[in-house]
C-alpha cells in the first residue's frame, strides 16, 4: 500500500491552484507548450495562470451560471488549461471535445455527427475558442449556416483582454462533491456518454498516481496526449497541478509526425513522469532511427506509464532493446489499468519494479482460469497492470452471480475507489448497469472473514475481464467482445495477435476479431497492411488465417485492409462491431481474404 501525501489535501482543483499561485513558486514556470519542433510556443506560471482563469471565468459568467455546461475543445498551446480551468473556477461543467473543424477562413464549427451527439446531450451555453477573432468568425458562420438540428452556443475566447485592474470574479464556493466535468467516453462499444466526474473524484484520483510514482516538485511531467480524452487530461493537466510538478505538453501531431519530439523534451528535464498507450512506444521503436538512439539520453525518465489499451510484452521488450543505447532501463515502465468511469487510473506498476510477464494457457482461459505454462504455440503471454492505487479495491467478478471470484479466475473487473464517478449524464438505465454495483457473497476461500458476509463495496462494473494473482491485475479482455466458441471464451486481441503475428505483411499492424455470423460459430479477422503485391497478400491471409485455425475450434476468416481502415475511436480504441458492421454492408474492401469454410 502507497503511503498517501503529505502535503495540504485541497479538495478541488481550483483550490489546489490557488494554493500554488499563493505559495514560493508562485512565479516558476508550472506548464510549458512546445511546438512541433519542441520549441517553446508558452509558458505560464501557478500566479499568471491564475489570472487567465479568472478571465475566463469572467466572460464565461456573461453567458451562463453554475452548474451550465461549457464546451472545451482541444485548444493550442496553454488554451485548453486556462479554459478548462476557467469553467471550474466559474462553477461551470467543463465538457473536453477533440478538435473543433476549421473552414477555409478558419471558423470553429460544431457541425460533425459525435460533437453534434455530445451537444444535443449535455446543452452547454457556451463553446471556447481561442481568441476574439475565432469566436466573431464563428459567430458569422453560425450565422451564415441558419438553424441547424441543435442550438449554436455562445463562443467565448479564452485569450481574453489584459486585465485592467479590474479584480476578477469571485470563484465558486469549494465543494468537492460537485461536479468539474462531463468525460465523454470514446465509443468503443457503442455512442459516446458523458461520465459525471466530480471535484474530489478528479483530486483523488491523481493523488494517488502521486503516491504511487513519488512525484513531487522536482519532478516533469512530459505530455503529448490529447487533453480531451481522460488519460490525456489527467496526465498533463491535472496530475501537474495536484502533485507540485511542472508539465511540458505538445500536441498530438506533433509526436506523431515526429516521436524525437517527445524523447527530447524528456531528455531536457531532471525527473520524468511519461505516459502513453502502448502504440507510442511501438510507434518510438518503428519510426526513430538505430543510428539515432545513441544520441539521446533517456536517464532520466523514471516513470514511462504504460495505458489506455492492452499492453504487450512485446512492446515493453522492444523498446527497452531498442533505447538500451538511450540508457532507458526496462523496469521504469509502469503499466497500468483504468477507466473514465472511474475518473482514470485503478491499478498501476510500482516504478522501477519490472511489470510481471507471464504465459497462461490458451485452453483455461477459454474456461475462465488462468494456469501458468512454460511458453509454447498453446499459451498467451500476459502483462500484469499493477495492483491497486491508494483507496482503490479491485475484484473480478461473476456477471451473472455478482460473486466475487478466487485468484486466477476470470470473470469481470469491479472497482471500489475514491474516483468513481456518479453515473451517465442524462442517463439514469446506463448508470444503473455500470455505476453503484454491489457483490453477493465473499470470494472462494473467504468465507467467515471479517467484512466479506453479504453484499460489499459500492463499485464501477467496468465491462473489462481479467483475474488476480498476488494482487495483480490481468486483463484479458472486453466483456462485450468475447469470442463464444464451443461454450468457451476467447478473447479478441489473443487472435488479433495471433494474425498478426503470422506473416510479416502484418507485423505492428491493428486488426479486429468478432464473430462471424449471428450464431457465433466462428471468427472474422480484419487486419492492415503496407503490401500491395497480390501474390504476397494472397500468402499473408492465407498464413494468418491457418494460425487463427489452429488456436480456435471453429471457420476463420482473414481479410486484409489498407492502413489506417480499421475503425478506431478518438482515444485509439478498435472499434470492433463498427468493423463488424462496415464489412457486412461492403464499405470495408478487402485487399485480400482467404476463408476456412
Amino acid at each position: 500500500m502507497d503511503s498517501p501525501t503529505a502535503q495540504p489535501l485541497a479538495g478541488t482543483l481550483i483550490d489546489v491552484l490557488v494554493e500554488r499561485a499563493r505559495g514560493v513558486t508562485a512565479g516558476l514556470p508550472l506548464f510549458t507548450a512546445l511546438d512541433s519542433g519542441g520549441d517553446p510556443t508558452d509558458r505560464v506560471s501557478a500566479a499568471a495562470l491564475l489570472g487567465r482563469v479568472r478571465a475566463v471565468a469572467a466572460a464565461l459568467r456573461t453567458v451562463g451560471a453554475a452548474g451550465d455546461r461549457v464546451v472545451v475543445p482541444a485548444l493550442p498551446g496553454l488554451d485548453f488549461h486556462a479554459g478548462f480551468l476557467g469553467c471550474l473556477y466559474a462553477g461551470m461543467i467543463a465538457v473536453p471535445v477533440p478538435p473543433l473543424r476549421t473552414g477555409a477562413r478558419h471558423r470553429a464549427t460544431v457541425r460533425n455527427d459525435r460533437l453534434q451527439k455530445i451537444l444535443r446531450d449535455c446543452a452547454p451555453v457556451a463553446v471556447l475558442v481561442s481568441t476574439p477573432e475565432e469566436a466573431e468568425d464563428a459567430r458569422r458562420a453560425d450565422a451564415d449556416a441558419g438553424a441547424g438540428p441543435v442550438p449554436v452556443p455562445a463562443r467565448i475566447a479564452v485569450r481574453q483582454p489584459a486585465d485592467q485592474g479590474t479584480p476578477g470574479p469571485a470563484r465558486t464556493a469549494s465543494d468537492p462533491a460537485a461536479v468539474a466535468l462531463l468525460q465523454y467516453t470514446s465509443g468503443s462499444t457503442g455512442d459516446p456518454r458523458g461520465v459525471i466526474v466530480g471535484h474530489g473524484s478528479l483530486v483523488a484520483n491523481q493523488r494517488a498516481v502521486q503516491d504511487r510514482c513519488e512525484i513531487g516538485p522536482e519532478t516533469t511531467v512530459v505530455s503529448w496526449l490529447p487533453l480531451f480524452h481522460d488519460m490525456g487530461l489527467c496526465t498533463g493537466l491535472v496530475l501537474p497541478l495536484v502533485s507540485g510538478a511542472a508539465a511540458v505538453t505538445m500536441e498530438p501531431a506533433a509526436f506523431v509526425r515526429d516521436p524525437r519530439v517527445w524523447l527530447r523534451a524528456i531528455e531536457a528535464e531532471e525527473d520524468v513522469f511519461a505516459a502513453a498507450p502502448d502504440f507510442a512506444y511501438e510507434l518510438c521503436v518503428r519510426r526513430i532511427p538505430e543510428a539515432e538512439r545513441a544520441g539521446t539520453d533517456l536517464s532520466t525518465w523514471r516513470v514511462a506509464a504504460n495505458g489506455s489499451e492492452p499492453v504487450k510484452a512485446s512492446t515493453l521488450r522492444r523498446f527497452a532493446e531498442a533505447f538500451r543505447p538511450s540508457f532507458f532501463r526496462e523496469e521504469v515502465f509502469s503499466p497500468g489499468y483504468g477507466l473514465a468511469e472511474s475518473t482514470l487510473i485503478v491499478t498501476m506498476g510500482k516504478p522501477l519494479f519490472p511489470a510481471p510477464v507471464r504465459h497462461y494457457e490458451r485452453a483455461a482461459l477459454a474456461e475462465g482460469k488462468a494456469v501458468p505454462a512454460t511458453p509454447s504455440a498453446g499459451t498467451v503471454e500476459l502483462v500484469g497492470c499493477g495492483t491497486a492505487v491508494t483507496g482503490a479495491a479491485v475484484r473480478v467478478v461473476d456477471p451473472e452471480t455478482r460473486r466475487p471470484l478466487a485468484e486466477r479466475m476470470v470473470g469481470e473487473i469491479w472497482v471500489d475507489a475514491p474516483g468513481n464517478c456518479a453515473g451517465y449524464w442524462r442517463n439514469e438505465a446506463g448508470s444503473a448497469k455500470v455505476f453503484g454495483a454491489r457483490t453477493e457473497g465473499a470470494a472462494p476461500g473467504t468465507e467467515g472473514t471479517e467484512g466479506t458476509e453479504g453484499t460489499e463495496g459500492n463499485h464501477v462494473r467496468t465491462g473489462d475481464l481479467g483475474f488476480l494473482e498476488e494482487g495483480e491485475l490481468f486483463v484479458t479482455g472486453r466483456l462485450k467482445d468475447v469470442l463464444i466458441i464451443g461454450g468457451e471464451n476467447y478473447f479478441p486481441q489473443d487472435v488479433e495477435a495471433v494474425a498478426g503475428e503470422a506473416h510479416a505483411a502484418f507485423a505492428y499492424q491493428r486488426a479486429a476479431a468478432w464473430p462471424l455470423d449471428e450464431e457465433r460459430n466462428g471468427v472474422a479477422v480484419v487486419i492492415e497492411t503496407a503490401e500491395r503485391d497480390q501474390e504476397v497478400l494472397a500468402g499473408a491471409v492465407r498464413a494468418a488465417g491457418m494460425a487463427v485455425a489452429r488456436a480456435l475450434p471453429a471457420p476463420v476468416s482473414v481479410f486484409a485492409v489498407a492502413r489506417n481502415k480499421v475503425p478506431r475511436t478518438t482515444s485509439g480504441k478498435i472499434r470492433r462491431r463498427a468493423c463488424a458492421q462496415q464489412v457486412a454492408a461492403g464499405q470495408l474492401r478487402p485487399l485480400a481474404q482467404w476463408s476456412s469454410r
